[in-house]
């Protein structure tokens, strides 16, 4: 069995760290609790190690786990005790810095060790300031419960990183629903992370229940994950828009899509925004169609996609490009006039391939009242519509194929 490897913490420092807390067989853990059971519903995603060391762990399917789960095994022995271990040295480090509660509204801490003598909450922005060092360490210490507002956050930022930020919640540790959590939690109570809920750390307890709904949690060595994992992004032509396509597998604090086309390839402008999930380990799918696809002078458009998140960060899909010119008759656009009329009218057919069309006239059951073929030249065509004298009054569907290519419009006789 494996014993607590020697803390990395000066004995003597307050201010600022160098050295981080080695977790022994805890470390190789996301979520494990020593005593409780351990439960998810829903598709929760975890990266890393899960388990209990009394207790039972379900979930999983439907829960995506990668990494190992261990129940009452040895490993799952030794982590308890160097959780037990880490604990209780974190809990009587000395600690020069006194917080007030409710922590959160912006407020930006820097490296040191802090504590709060009650149970507290944490609401909106909560900013751990490195200050350029990556190895700076932050200890908060919490005696009592800790409940995460919905939708707050954790932020980590000027270099500071997750596995240096370690919270010592003495009692249970409540993550609201599409709140994003970092750092390591050491706990002495149950850990529940609600719906959408998203923790870049690990959450480690001597004692309590562990429940997950529908959530993400990474211990990725990456300081900022992507927050969105994007798994297609597609544009096609559908007559004559372009129809954009992309699915996600997972979301972290996702605000939108911003929907971004060019006629260069460099400077990109804004046409639509796409609202997202915010956050979610469930797979998603968007569309957006853009109708100037043949209104560019360019011969290629080139669309990409914004994806801004909660702090307005914002990361970029890869490019696609659509061509603009019609294909195969795709542009054929036809108008009749005047409609309505009482008088001879004619059809406009533009965006036309030479050759033949079929020219179809029914009446408003659907009765065809007349048909023959037209030879059109590429582009414009005006043409009398002769088959329209002498209609009685009402409303007639105007039908002109090209190929495959198909278009209906109403004509009105009065």
């Amino acid at each position: 069995m494996s014993a607590l490897v020697s803390i990395g913490l000066l004995a003597g420092a307050q201010d600022s760290f160098g050295q981080t807390v080695a977790l022994g067989a805890a470390g190789s853990f996301a979520l494990f609790t020593a005593i409780g059971n351990f439960g998810s519903t829903g598709t929760t995603a975890v990266t890393g190690d899960i388990g209990t060391n009394a207790g039972t762990l379900t979930g999983f399917p439907p829960g995506v786990l990668t990494g190992t789960s261990h129940v009452v095994d040895l490993i799952s022995e030794d982590a308890a005790k160097d959780v037990d271990g880490a604990y209780a040295y974190l809990a009587d480090f000395a600690s020069g810095n006194v917080l007030t509660t409710p922590l959160g509204s912006g407020q930006v801490l820097t490296a040191g060790t802090y504590r709060i003598g009650a149970a507290t909450a944490l609401a909106g922005n909560m900013n751990l300031d490195g200050e350029g060092n990556p190895n700076a360490v932050f200890i908060i210490k919490i005696d009592g419960p800790l409940s995460v507002a919905a939708a707050s956050n954790v932020r980590l930022i000027n270099s500071t990183a997750w596995e240096n930020v370690y919270w010592v919640v003495n009692g249970q540790v409540d993550i609201g629903a599409n709140a994003a959590f970092k750092g390591i939690i050491l706990g002495n109570g149950g850990i529940n992370l609600l719906t959408n809920a998203t923790l870049q750390g690990r959450g480690l307890t001597r004692a309590g229940a562990i429940t997950l709904t529908n959530n993400i949690v990474t211990t990725s060595s990456v300081a900022t994950p992507l927050p969105v994992q994007l798994t297609s992004f597609t544009a096609e032509r559908r007559d004559d828009n372009a129809l954009l396509r992309w699915t996600t597998a997972s979301e972290l604090n996702n605000a939108y899509f911003a929907v971004q086309s060019s006629t260069d390839g460099s400077r990109y402008s804004t046409i639509g925004k796409v609202r997202g999930h915010g956050s979610t380990s469930m797979a998603q799918a968007y569309t957006w169609a853009d109708a100037r696809l043949n209104h560019s002078p360019a011969a290629v458009i080139y669309y990409r996609l914004a994806q801004v998140d909660a702090d307005s960060s914002r990361h970029y899909s890869p490019v696609r490009t659509l061509a603009t010119a019609p294909v195969a008759g795709l542009g054929l656009r036809v108008q009749a006039y005047p409609s309505p009329s009482q008088s001879p009218c004619s059809l406009r057919i533009d965006g036309a391939q030479e050759g033949p069309v079929t020219l179809r006239l029914t009446d408003a059951l659907g009765h065809k009242v007349a048909e023959h073929q037209l030879l059109l030249v590429a582009g414009s065509n005006s043409l009398p519509l002769a088959e329209a004298n002498g209609l009685l009054p009402g409303i007639y569907l105007v039908q002109v194929q090209q190929g495959a290519v198909r278009r209906t419009i109403r004509l009105v006789r009065e």
